[in-house]
């Protein structure tokens, strides 16, 4: 029974440490390329392993319409996401809706404005 309360508790432990070192995308970005309608998105996403702890997708959305859903299984760099889409025929005054999934834990969104 010692035994079983041990190895319980050890699962905890390891359980509550991947949680501490978990965290979500911040200070998402954004830029508009008008000539090639491309947006370029980044985010500060500080990780350790960018294999195993990465932002898994980003998902655009012109309100409740998604536009964009693209799901990621590593991420390029430890220190943040980047990456570009296209958006062809998306209106200037748009608002854009950029939520980005991490794969551990946590979520972030933002709104853009399509200048």
């Amino acid at each position: 029974m010692r035994k079983m309360a041990l190895l319980l508790a050890a699962a905890i432990l390891v359980f509550a440490a991947t949680m501490a070192l978990a965290h979500p995308p911040k200070s998402i970005s954004a830029s508009w390329d008008a000539a090639n309608q491309i947006l370029n998105v980044s985010a500060e996403h500080n990780v350790n392993d960018p294999v195993k702890h990465y932002v898994l997708s980003m998902t655009i959305l012109d309100g409740n319409k998604q536009l964009i859903l693209k799901q990621y299984d590593r991420q390029a760099s430890a220190e943040k996401f980047q990456d570009s889409v296209s958006l062809q025929g998306v209106a200037s005054g748009t608002v854009l809706r950029i939520q980005l999934v991490c794969n551990i834990m946590g979520s972030q969104e933002t709104e853009f404005r399509i200048p």
